[in-house]
């Protein structure tokens, strides 16, 4: 073979090799950038996780009177069975006699004044009979249900007055913000009132024995 031609032979392999040689380098270099730059963004990813606040338990609590509803009183009705012997009870108490009184403040002569009815489980037998003849007159002062009449109210705060255990008696005070409707759901009458309720154990269970609007 002629030296020319061994001499091109072998600058065509040094070629070959030198540009593998220089695809490996560059196959490397991309590699390791992968490497260095995905690390990073992977590890921000994980720590954006972890800094993402958790959603607070649902807390569920009892709706107000203001709802018909079964479950609710239910609700109010497991209260009354517990005795009050700590700030906790107490608390359940003042619960029973706001949701109490939210409820019976509540009413319309379209749904037949039936709040008195729905209380009656927490009344005493003396107020359940007062209660009903207190429906009759409701009833008289809006005979027509084409007359739409109702009343609102809600409970603003709650104050023990008085309480002994070993009698089984208590008064709390109610004050409460109501509002009117007259023949229209626009522009209510809004007003303030508080309500005295005396309460009695009656088998272990409060009852509510006195109701009165200040």
């Amino acid at each position: 073979m002629p030296i020319k031609d061994e001499i091109i032979k072998r600058k065509k392999q040094i070629w070959i090799v030198l540009i593998f040689l220089i695809l490996l380098i560059i196959a490397a270099i991309i590699y390791l950038m992968l490497v260095f730059f995905k690390g990073p963004e992977i590890a921000n990813v994980n720590e954006n996780l972890n800094q993402i606040p958790m959603p607070a338990p649902q807390i569920i609590t009892p709706s107000t009177f203001n709802v018909g509803n079964s479950r609710v009183l239910a609700d109010v009705q497991a209260l009354s069975n517990i005795p009050i012997s700590n700030e906790a009870d107490k608390q359940n108490i003042l619960f029973i006699a706001s949701s109490f009184a939210e409820r019976f403040g509540s009413y319309s002569n379209q749904s037949d004044y039936r709040n008195f009815e729905e209380l009656s489980i927490f009344m005493t037998e003396s107020v359940r009979k007062w209660a009903a003849s207190y429906k009759e007159q409701l009833k008289k002062q809006n005979p027509s249900i084409d007359t739409y009449y109702a009343l609102e109210t809600k409970a603003i705060s709650t104050k023990i007055n008085s309480l002994d255990e070993q009698a089984g008696t208590s008064e709390i005070l109610v004050k409460t913000q109501r509002q009117e409707f007259n023949n229209t759901l626009n522009n209510p009458r809004i007003f303030y009132q508080d309500i005295l309720l005396k309460l009695i154990k009656v088998n272990n269970e409060w009852k509510v024995n006195g109701v009165y609007w200040q």
